[in-house]
């Protein structure tokens, strides 16, 4: 194969994944389409640029050149701190990961004890038990697994027992918002000088659209999260606080420890994000909870169990079904994926069964998706995960994503 031939066949793969995901139901919690105007306000030409820094201090910048980025990445952060209420925004970090280690290594020292969600990032666990061997005690806190959240009364006993110099709180199945207020109070009873970080990842756009909780109001020193999950931004990551003193700390962590230059092509289409977020926001976020409501009691009549069922099912943009019933969660996604739907495989509470799969309708909701679609989209996932005739659930997700063919919540 000469390089001509090899290009169109890069070119032909490109267009064959972009006709096959539209011809999908994507229901990835983590996934989402950004909005034309972002998607036009990515700069390739920026990418091949360095912006690199120290600190916090934009202008501060290590390379000639950097007049009008320096002006762009101005005008996001002041974007971001004005959707999200914070006084520092860092958004440097190339994802929620980096943003989560970064944020980490800024607030611990050697030996200390920090308490982390067990089904997140676990950020201190991956540095203690990397090849690095960083000196930490890294310890999950209590969950309540069949109501997906922390169990409150025996964190604040870990709190009062080992008295962390850190607790990270957030999920990766982050159905309903979490204690951080109850929390932040233990933890200025029990350890005054421990720092509390807010995994945002999952539900940054429902926060921006004030319809799940406000970490930082809540008593949340750091929230961290990418940029591109609910909140439908490019992808990347950053990192919020209303302390100068760790926002300095943080700005050191990041660099030049874990970046150098920071991929500066994301810059104005992040702008963008922050701009529809403050114009479309709650009624986007309304809409993906509702959404979310609708599809989880359209699952639930038609006898699909779910994690969080006594707590109204979920108040985000993510369900956690039960899958034991029909099969290994991996044979079921396979299955799903026959027939045209995407979802994730995570298992589940051990209370509740082995196998388990998370949904979100983020994607869906942005592209069209209302209350009134939620009973066919819940029969198709019914039918596929029974392996009823995969050719006539595969016709039937795709005629209903062809009806999703717009991008709501936008400035134009």
């Amino acid at each position: 194969m000469n390089l001509r031939e090899r290009i169109v066949e890069i070119t032909s793969l490109i267009k064959k994944h972009r006709e096959y995901r539209e011809a999908c139901l994507n229901l990835i919690a983590s996934e989402n389409t950004p909005s034309p105007l972002v998607d036009r306000l990515y700069s390739a030409e920026l990418n091949h640029r360095y912006g690199n820094y120290t600190g916090i201090d934009i202008e501060a910048r290590e390379y000639q050149g950097n007049r009008y980025i320096t002006r762009i990445e101005g005008l996001a952060q002041n974007l971001a701190k004005e959707l999200f209420g914070a006084e520092y925004v860092d958004l440097r970090p190339l994802s929620g990961n980096i943003a989560g280690l970064a944020a980490t290594l800024a607030t611990v020292g050697p030996g200390d004890c920090v308490l982390e969600a067990p089904n997140g990032h676990r950020y201190a666990k991956k540095l203690a038990s990397s090849r690095l061997k960083v000196d930490l005690s890294a310890r999950p806190l209590p969950w309540d697994g069949p109501n997906s959240n922390i169990d409150l009364e025996k964190t604040k006993e870990l709190i009062r027992r080992h008295k962390p110099t850190v607790v990270t709180v957030g999920s990766g199945i982050f159905l309903f918002p979490q204690p951080v207020r109850e929390i932040r109070e233990e933890m200025d009873r029990s350890a005054p000088d421990s720092t509390l970080i807010y995994d945002a990842a999952h539900v940054m756009g429902l926060i921006a659209g004030k319809r799940f909780q406000d970490p930082l109001r809540e008593g949340a020193d750091i929230v961290v999260s990418s940029t591109h999950k609910t909140l439908a931004g490019p992808q990347g990551g950053m990192i919020l606080t209303n302390d100068r003193n760790l926002a300095e700390r943080i700005g050191n962590a990041i660099a030049p420890l874990l970046e150098s230059n920071h991929h500066l092509g994301r810059l104005p289409a992040l702008a963008a994000t922050f701009q529809e977020w403050l114009a479309c926001g709650e009624e986007h976020a309304s809409s993906i909870i509702e959404n979310a409501r609708a599809l989880g009691k359209e699952l639930q009549v038609r006898g699909l169990p779910m994690v969080g069922e006594s707590c109204g099912i979920t108040n985000s943009h993510t369900l956690h079904l039960i899958t034991d019933a029909y099969g290994a969660d991996k044979v079921i996604e396979d299955r799903l994926e026959t027939c045209g739907i995407i979802v994730g495989a995570v298992g589940a509470p051990e209370e509740l069964g082995k196998f388990g799969l998370r949904l979100g309708v983020q994607e869906v909701t942005r592209k069209g998706m209302t209350l009134v679609h939620a009973p066919a989209i819940a029969d198709c996932i019914i039918d596929a995960m029974n392996g009823v005739n995969p050719e006539s659930v595969l016709n039937r997700v795709r005629n209903m994503a062809q009806k999703f063919n717009q991008v709501r919540f936008t400035l134009e």
